[in-house]
């Protein structure tokens, strides 16, 4: 479980945090689309042990999937949450949706095989990315010369985009976890996150959990925060649990054994990670002469899959852009 905490650090932190209903509950009575959050009675709210996302896509995507019936009815809906864990916008997660949704569906069929009609999904997809969400639909993806001309026959639906850094994180109608639970998200990969991870810590303990609850909170936050932000240090961590003081103690004993325990792992892996982008780097500039920022940055940025399906890339792309998959 240890080794899968620090190769899936975002896809462990968001199963573990939607493991707490508040938090799911508050985004989707807030953050759904106004026609849908007053058609749907979340008081029924359902979150099911069902997960599409393979193993190996994990690094990349999580998902979850909620079932809940509609006002003044028996009828259900399911609403089907991707969170997308990568620092740029994904050209296929339209592709990866209609999977997802097409296994809910059939999964349905096979529990109620006497049905003669589908429960509706609404496709969710939350991103906590830096660069802009680019939405591609499918009919976009298809390598013709008029894609147009094939949008008859390509699927077409509509999803909600959670944009993280798009959205006003203390929003006051937040409960305090969920405002926690986004900002950690949006700033986790960045040095801003020194600056807000005391207000993080704070918002935790406004939660008003028992105490138990409350420190697991604490630490799940703070065991992803090392996870995914290699300028985290031990003094930032102390820092930002002065203003929970009660629980400081407690936590920096756990934190600082996680933290021995995880160094060498981390420190492996960035090795290995940095010398698969050094050798990306002179690849790209052999063929292509230089390296564009964007590119230097989504390599930067990239997972050891992802770098060593650009590695293969360069082999055959047209420009450096093509390597590293922007379009």
């Amino acid at each position: 479980m240890g080794d899968e905490k620090i190769n899936n650090p975002h896809d462990t932190f968001v199963q573990a945090i939607l493991e707490h209903e508040n938090v799911a509950l508050d985004l989707l009575q807030h953050e759904m689309p106004a026609h849908i959050a007053e058609a749907l009675d979340f008081s029924t709210l359902q979150r099911l042990e069902t997960t599409y996302v393979s193993d190996d896509l994990r690094k990349t995507y999580s998902d979850r999937v909620f079932l809940a019936n509609f006002k003044n009815s028996d009828k259900q809906a399911y609403i089907y949450m991707l969170l997308e864990h990568k620092s740029y916008s994904d050209d296929w997660c339209s592709l990866q949706l209609l999977k997802y949704m097409s296994a809910q569906w059939q999964k349905y069929l096979r529990e109620n095989p006497q049905a003669t009609r589908l429960p509706p999904i609404i496709p969710l997809v939350l991103y906590h990315g830096e660069g802009q969400w680019r939405r591609k639909e499918i009919v976009d993806l298809l390598d013709v010369n008029d894609p147009e001309s094939m949008a008859p026959y390509t699927p077409v639906f509509d999803y909600v985009l959670w944009d993280v850094s798009r959205m006003d994180q203390q929003r006051q109608v937040y409960r305090p976890d969920t405002s926690a639970f986004l900002m950690i998200l949006h700033h986790g990969r960045k040095q801003s996150l020194m600056e807000v991870l005391p207000t993080i810590m704070v918002l935790i303990d406004k939660a008003a959990y028992d105490k138990p609850t409350t420190l697991e909170l604490i630490y799940q936050f703070l065991t992803y925060a090392i996870n995914v932000n290699n300028d985290l240090d031990e003094q930032t961590i102390q820092r930002s649990l002065d203003k929970v003081h009660e629980h400081k103690e407690v936590v920096m004993t756990t934190i600082t054994k996680e933290w021995e325990a995880r160094g060498e792992a981390r420190g492996e892996a960035r090795g290995i990670l940095k010398g698969r982008s050094e050798l990306l780097y002179a690849l790209i500039e052999r063929r292509f002469g230089s390296v564009p920022p964007e590119v230097h940055d989504r390599i930067t940025h990239a997972t050891e899959e992802e770098l060593s399906r650009y590695a293969i890339n360069v082999l055959d792309a047209g420009s450096a852009h093509e390597v590293v998959e922007i379009r």
